[in-house]
């Protein structure tokens, strides 16, 4: 990368950090952090890596990520300054202390001296995760990133640690900057058969590619996985499913009973490249030696599924046949998805499978190019929110503008603090569609669960779904501010999602996001709600029931939610009066029929013998009763009182004594607005 450009993603990288800090209401060292980890998490280098930090006499550490499969254990340590000149520099020096600071880490951890007054902090999980799987999994890794530039000229060596051996791999500017501008292109995956893998070559049918038939030993695609991990799989279409699916308990069953049967009983794997090296012996027969820029599109999981047995299994008789597809290299990211789609028969594969739900993510990014935002608290002028459907999209389009001042003035109309991700906009959604739980499983995950959820919905992104997207994002970034100057002391991702879901659940969806569109911002009541909200949905998420005492793991289950839902809390008056009408009616149908009469009944008791209903009100549950028993359809104005009235008395604690059934979201599944 030239200098030139080195220098402006430097800058641009300092711009970004200021935008995340205001963002997100947090200190520039863990905005870097945050920053930084989301973009390895983005090129499969690490998975969901959570930002947690923790510094001491000698020891220092800025995060963690533990892949899907235990496959690796990532420990970060992120050094950030808020400057861009090229005097800002790395040596091995300063590599070797950061490295040496994080050994001091994972020896506490292992000993259990690093924490001993914060038994439910985000330090104290991270700290028994560490702990519980330095043993368990195949590989570990130390990861220092800064934005300086590093002139270390050789790699570090693998560090030897309570006979262990852990990898040190160091990101410097020029490295960050390299990937973000060519993404996992810029350090492509080279793989190599010193025995070579005796190949057939298919009849040239294009000058596009070229297809070869091959057989793999399951060492060398156990190899593969170990060293490049999620990387190998990247534009394969589903991530390894660990061995719970019917499709990988049968893979393993065969690689433990009949190792030398997998090549007839497996279908194999599909593989793409840019280009092979051949090695023709005296015979004439043809093998491949190496593999440029190797993708696996299909048969993600048997390549995983056969890592993952090695550590049990024997699996020196099995081999894997590979069809390999060499694509011409500007072709590469035309041809390859193709391939993913159509290649991928074991399993239903959905549009979701292919991050591709293409059409609304494209659909999203070409109205939000155009729709003007008005002005608000934070920019005195009209802006867009801009989608960054793919990574560093923002970047590119700031260098497009050729001077300072146009780029200025692009930055002005787009500002950084407005700017959003795939990721984050699932986050938006999901938190307001009430499945906090599974934002807290990640970003990668909750994605990819949000993509699978758009297939079953008939979303139309139109001019007033990208306002309302827009108004969800104002909500959740307020929120998260609001949440960060509780001072609660950890787990703020997972109280921002939960509170904002607890907010619309109560709300029954029905704030005003016209209104969150209009000025830009929340207006007083909203905020001070979520204040109030967010204290007792902290109480709750770092009080986890005996035997679940890891937060975050807590943070994820329905239980959880379920426990949050039931947080007994009015919608303040001021609020309610700011409050929408929806068009419930088919989600109050639904509610009725999914719930007994005798529900009902006991809802009437319990409203009189507390005192929390008044006359009218047990009335009104009284003519639901009755239709439910009768089998007609009550009227609508009942309809919506009696769903309001039920969710109001959860939050109190009522719980039927009899006649089953449980109250479902109804109304308030509130995804639709």
């Amino acid at each position: 990368m030239p200098e030139s450009d080195l220098d402006f993603y430097a800058y641009s990288l300092l711009e970004d950090v200021r935008a995340y800090t205001e963002v997100n209401d947090s200190e520039p060292q863990e905005a870097f952090a945050g920053l930084v980890l989301e973009q390895l998490s983005g090129y499969g280098l690490t998975e969901d890596p959570v930002v947690v930090r923790f510094k001491d006499h000698g020891v220092e550490v800025s995060g963690f990520g533990l892949s899907s499969d235990d496959r690796c254990l990532d420990l970060f340590i992120t050094s950030y300054s808020p400057r861009a000149d090229e005097d800002h520099k790395l040596n091995r020096s300063d590599a070797e202390t950061a490295f040496r600071r994080l050994e001091n880490f994972l020896s506490r951890c292992l000993a259990g001296t690093v924490v001993r007054n914060e038994p439910s902090s985000e330090v104290a999980g991270m700290v028994s995760t560490v702990a519980e799987k330095f043993a368990e999994v195949d590989k570990v890794r130390f990861i220092y990133i800064s934005n300086a530039r590093s002139v270390v000229r050789d790699a570090l060596p693998p560090l030897r640690f309570q006979g262990r051996e852990i990898a040190r791999d160091v990101w410097d500017l020029r490295r960050l900057a390299n990937w973000t501008a060519s993404g996992s292109r810029a350090e492509p995956i080279v793989a190599d058969f010193p025995d070579g893998l005796p190949c057939l070559g298919t009849p040239q049918t294009s000058s596009d590619y070229a297809v070869f038939l091959a057989i793999v030993p399951g060492n060398d695609l156990a190899d593969l996985y170990g060293r490049h991990g999620a990387r190998l799989l990247e534009l394969n279409v589903r991530s390894f499913l660990q061995v719970k699916g019917a499709v990988n308990s049968g893979i393993q069953r065969t690689l433990r009973d009949h190792p030398e049967r997998f090549l007839a009983y497996n279908n194999g794997i599909a593989a793409t490249a840019s280009a092979v090296d051949f090695h023709t012996d005296d015979s004439g027969q043809r093998s491949i030696r190496r593999i440029h820029d190797l993708q696996i599109v299909n048969g993600g999981q048997t390549t995983a599924s056969i890592h993952h047995a090695r550590r049990t299994t024997d699996i020196g008789q099995v081999l894997v046949q590979m069809k390999l597809t060499v694509v011409s290299p500007e072709r590469l990211d035309e041809i390859v998805p193709k391939i993913s789609a159509y290649s991928n028969t074991q399993n239903k594969v959905s549009a979701s499978d292919l991050k591709a739900n293409a059409s609304f993510h494209v659909d999203v990014e070409r109205i939000m190019r155009t729709l003007w935002a008005p002005p608000g608290p934070l920019h005195e002028s009209d802006t867009h929110w801009f989608y960054e459907r793919a990574r560093g999209q923002y970047a590119n389009a700031v260098t497009a503008e050729l001077t300072r001042s146009r780029q200025k003035v692009f930055k002005t109309m787009n500002p950084p603090d407005q700017k959003f991700t795939k990721s984050e906009l699932a986050k938006f959604e999901m938190s307001w569609s009430m499945r906090p739980q599974q934002v807290s499983l990640g970003a990668e995950k909750n994605f990819t669960l949000f993509s699978e959820g758009l297939d079953e919905t008939s979303t139309v992104v139109d001019k007033s779904y990208c306002q309302n997207l827009v108004a969800k994002a104002i909500l959740f970034r307020r929120a998260d501010k609001i949440v960060a100057r509780q001072n609660f002391g950890g787990y703020k991702a997972n109280i921002v999602t939960y509170t904002v879901a607890k907010l619309v659940q109560m709300t029954g969806g029905r704030l005003d996001l016209d209104r969150i569109w209009r000025t830009q911002d929340l207006s007083p009541a909203t905020k001070e709600a979520i204040a109030e909200l967010s204290t007792l949905v902290q109480k709750v998420i770092t009080s986890p029931p005996v035997g679940r005492t890891h937060v975050g793991e807590w943070a994820k289950r329905d239980e959880c939610w379920e426990a949050v839902r039931e947080i007994a809390w009015m919608v303040p008056g001021q609020l309610q009066a700011e409050l929408v009408e929806l068009d419930a009616y088919p989600a109050d149908i639904e509610t009725l029929q999914t719930t007994p009469p005798r529900t009902w009944r006991d809802l009437a008791v319990w409203g009189e013998t507390t005192g929390s209903f008044d006359a009218a009100q047990r009335g009104v549950i009284r003519e639901i009763t009755q239709a439910l028993e009768q089998g007609y359809t009550p009227a609508g104005k009942h309809l919506r009182a009696a769903s309001v009235l039920m969710d109001v008395a959860r939050g109190r604690g009522f719980r039927p004594t009899g006649g089953g059934g449980a109250h479902q979201d109804g109304p308030f599944a509130a995804g639709a607005r």
